[in-house]
């Protein structure tokens, strides 16, 4: 079986696709039809984007739904992850039952079978009432849903029937924790997946050249070579990154200043360089303000398809793109 997380992401890739098919024949949910709500996707990503519920509805009620709050953005973290969750919630649902085969219906297990079903273990963690990944590497040592090493599965195996011995375990509980374990991987996909794809089809669709973090080793800088997500057209001639950042606003001034870094770095060493950032999440204005000094652009997904047009007009010669020139060099001192 496969991990929570490798389900997830099949599962983020899967609505991705949905996403865009949705947005060509919605005019980028704008555009409503009877038709469109017969498709079940369709119908629970734009009432999840919307904030309403989807179940039980006729494509009749869903259009209805829809005109009545025609004044809401459709949100798509919202929309696309909604098919995740509904799917993954499912999958929870069979690891549990699988770990309850496995235990003797959380009875019993022994090291072999915890080590031969390491998938598992975000279920073990959850039977027993472990808070977070952290407490369980310091109670186990090395273990992960792809490998469970002999140590830890003793570990484990010892603690998990103390466990079970003292303790009811209510499958319900086990799935409520989960269900923590999920919105946590969500948002990782989210950032690293969902983000990233829609400005990646916002550069094919204006014909934008470049290449994607995996297709590229890095773009020297100044201090160092590190990779952005995009790199326009490509590292031996950059005149444009793209970084595509999702943040809390618990973590929004630690990003800021590392993605600031990383633009000075670039930036300083190619004059004529666009830096972009991609902004999404519950950043502080005050970060986004700061960063808004280094960075030629700091806009929102929602805004992919016009800066790739803005990109196009930098690359095609409208030098009014560029906002900021960083002089930044670095030179040993030469003593007499």
């Amino acid at each position: 079986m496969k991990t929570l997380y490798e389900f997830a992401t099949e599962k983020m890739q899967e609505s991705i696709q949905h996403y865009f098919e949705i947005v060509e024949k919605t005019n980028n949910f704008l555009d409503f039809d009877i038709e469109l709500f017969e498709d079940p996707h369709a119908r629970q990503m734009v009432l999840a984007g919307k904030s309403l519920e989807y179940k039980d509805l006729t494509p009749e009620q869903c259009l209805d739904a829809v005109s009545r709050v025609g004044a809401v953005k459709f949100d798509i973290e919202k929309g696309v992850s909604a098919y995740v969750y509904e799917n993954s919630r499912e999958y929870i649902s069979l690891l549990i039952s699988k770990a309850s085969e496995v235990s003797g219906e959380f009875s019993n297990i022994t090291p072999e079978t915890v080590k031969d079903n390491a998938y598992l273990l975000p279920i073990w963690q959850a039977a027993l009432n472990i808070a977070s990944k952290a407490n369980l590497k310091t109670i186990f040592g090395s273990a992960s849903d792809q490998n469970i090493s002999d140590p830890s599965s003793i570990k484990i195996s010892d603690y998990a029937n103390d466990y079970f011995s003292k303790n009811t375990i209510n499958i319900i509980q086990i799935k409520d924790r989960t269900e923590r374990t999920l919105e946590g991987i969500i948002r990782d996909l989210v950032g690293r997946l969902l983000y990233e794809a829609v400005v990646k089809d916002a550069l094919e669709s204006e014909g934008v050249p470049f290449k994607a973090e995996e297709e590229y080793s890095g773009i020297a800088g100044v201090v160092y070579k590190f990779r952005s997500d995009f790199v326009i057209p490509d590292e031996e001639n950059p005149l444009a990154f793209i970084e595509v950042r999702k943040s809390s606003s618990r973590h929004a001034s630690l990003y800021a200043k590392d993605k600031m870094f990383s633009a000075i770095n670039w930036k300083g060493k190619y004059k004529n360089m666009l830096g972009i950032v991609v902004a999404e999440g519950e950043w502080t204005n005050e970060s986004l303000i700061t960063m808004s000094k280094v960075f030629d652009y700091v806009v929102p997904v929602s805004k992919s398809r016009e800066l790739a047009k803005n990109i196009n007009k930098y690359l095609n010669g409208d030098k009014s793109i560029l906002k900021w020139i960083i002089d930044f060099e670095i030179h040993k001192n030469e003593i007499d």
